[in-house]
């Protein structure tokens, strides 16, 4: 599963955020509300198994929901969400405060705050951790997939252009710097009102510099933080077991052990949750899962679901024919019956999309409707945009059944009206972004999915839409000028003028759904098998299953009773 950014050069700039009262804070003090259960001591173990492989423990190489499960109990950043997604909160820094003009943020560290083999934490240790995941090749292999979501930072184009790697003590990027062992401060460029967003992510987690330098590329088999929860082994490929943090500045987790097995396929993690073995198991949950699930009265218990803050559509390609012309996207929006995608893909646990912004997204327009299925009107379009029954092709990562089926469907739709589709699996998903990425490629229409970063609209309009992500994110290449200037412009807001900005996201929306910027198919929904001495800790919602940015189940607020 994609998460939302996927960076592809260094001068992105990397834009969202509408959490301003959070940014504003000018003085944000005292614990956070996060702090894990006061139990004894930790008890009992969570068992669970993931699809693929998790890539990596290093924050640099960081772009999914797999390897950010783990790594979200690992490490620690300066700022995070709370458990309602009410908005963010100070973490590893104690407090924080932003400059009136917006360019400066002074954070202030914990006091005693240290990594999991003791080492403490300091402010250059943050600075460090920065300019890791900004610099120009961190990995031995180019730039971190989230490098540009830092491009803000005031020295960000010259460090990362320089091809250098972070140092400790060396310069890195001229914004970033510790004026006391306890204190980092941060200049941006110019005003972002969502930068705080920014840090909360996975790839700005605080590293102990002593332990990457001592390791190099083999760091994630030694992975050091300041999380819940430290690293006891990975046999990679097969199963990763993480213990307790003693030293956690969060106090004792409630869990004991967590147990994570790789590469173990839906079917058989089904099984193995129904003999009590695994604990849960992550959604979503294959259609052919979700039914077994449905007509089991003991897995039905078990079943919890939620709306999430992602999208799922197929992109056209503007850079030829035939989607250039809006009578033809028209015609495809009108073709698709996307009801019944929604009905026997996802089982009902979706939502028609009428725009690029999911519901649950602070600016999403309410008074745009979903494109109506109505072949007639379908017909219509398609001879006024002078088709004449040139090849179609639609390319889709085909891993799953789930994707055939809708893809099958998708030309079944298209060819009732007279299109002639023809369409692609791709089994090997790096091949299927190769040829996605690239307009140039023989495509026309393109699956894609997207999670969000944080809940804002920037992150699905500018990366999604936006002229900068040509050849990237906005794998259509789609443009138009009024809504980039609606979407630069609300970018450049100050805080104070919230309201304007959702005013001229809305307006944004309302265009691309206008102009079909996409074959809209639906917005997704999260869920999971959870078992019955699986419980939730300081909330009613049951396993964190809420609308927050980070997509994943917080295993240090949970508790067991076996």
């Amino acid at each position: 599963m994609r998460l939302g950014v996927f960076v592809t050069g260094s001068a992105v700039r990397r834009l969202s955020g509408f959490l301003a009262t959070a940014v504003l804070a000018l003085a944000v003090g005292g614990g956070t509300g996060l702090q894990a259960a006061e139990a004894a001591s930790p008890h009992g173990t969570i068992h669970y198994a993931e699809n693929s492989s998790i890539p990596t423990l290093d924050p640099a190489s960081w772009s999914g929901v797999t390897e950010q499960r783990p790594m979200s109990m690992i490490y620690d950043t300066l700022v995070e969400y709370d458990q309602t997604n009410a908005g963010l909160h100070p973490a590893l820094a104690a407090s924080y405060n932003v400059s009136p003009n917006g360019l400066v943020y002074t954070f202030h560290l914990r006091p005693g705050v240290k990594f999991s083999n003791g080492d403490p934490v300091t402010a250059a240790d943050v600075v460090y951790s920065l300019n890791r995941v900004t610099s120009g090749d961190p990995l031995g292999a180019g730039s971190a997939p989230y490098s540009g979501a830092y491009s803000d930072i005031a020295g960000y184009q010259q460090w990362n252009k320089s091809g250098k790697t972070a140092v400790p003590g060396a310069p890195g990027m001229s914004g970033v710097s510790a004026p006391s062992p306890d204190v980092v401060k941060i200049t941006l460029a110019a005003p972002q009102p969502y930068f705080l967003n920014e840090l909360a992510l996975t790839s700005a987690a605080v590293l102990d510099p002593r332990v990457v330098q001592e390791y190099g590329k083999n760091y994630e088999l030694h992975a050091i933080g300041t999380g819940p929860y430290k690293l006891q082994s990975w046999n990679q490929g097969q199963q990763m077991v993480l213990v307790p943090n003693p030293g956690s500045w969060r106090g004792a987790p409630s869990i004991a052990k967590i147990i994570i097995d790789e590469n173990v396929n839906s079917d058989l993690q089904l099984l193995r949750f129904q003999q009590g073995q695994y604990d849960l198991m992550n959604g979503p949950l294959p259609s052919e899962v979700f039914a077994k699930v449905m007509s089991d009265p003991k897995l039905k218990k078990l079943y919890h679901t939620a709306p999430m803050n992602g999208v799922l559509y197929f992109a056209f390609n503007f850079t030829k024919p035939p989607f250039n012309n809006r009578n033809m996207r028209l015609a495809v929006n009108y073709a698709v019956n996307k009801a019944l995608i929604v009905r026997n893909i996802t089982n009902g646990r979706a939502t028609i999309m009428s725009q690029p912004v999911p519901p649950g997204i602070a600016g999403y327009n309410k008074s745009l409707k979903p494109y109506p299925y109505n072949p007639g009107l379908a017909r219509k379009y398609l001879k006024l945009a002078h088709y004449r029954g040139q090849p179609i092709y639609l390319i889709y990562p085909s891993q799953t059944q789930d994707r055939v089926r809708m893809a099958e469907m998708i030309q079944q739709n298209l060819r009732s009206v007279g299109m002639n589709v023809q369409i692609q699996g791709v089994s090997e998903w790096t091949a299927f972004n190769d040829e996605e990425y690239n307009p140039k490629a023989n495509w026309n229409m393109a699956w894609y999915d997207w999670w969000q970063d944080y809940p804002d609209a920037q992150d699905f309009l500018e990366n999604l839409l936006g002229t900068e992500m040509f050849n990237a994110t906005n794998v259509g290449n789609w443009t138009n000028p009024k809504f980039q200037q609606l979407v630069d412009t609300a970018d450049t807001l100050p805080p104070t003028e919230n309201a304007q900005r959702i005013k001229d996201y809305q307006q944004a929306e309302v265009i691309a759904h206008n102009q079909a910027a996409w074959l809209f198919i639906y917005t997704l929904w999260q869920d999971d098998l959870v078992q019955p001495w699986i419980k939730p800790q300081g909330t009613k919602n049951d396993l964190m299953l809420y609308l927050h940015p980070v997509l994943t189940t917080q295993f240090n607020r949970l508790t067991t009773t076996r």
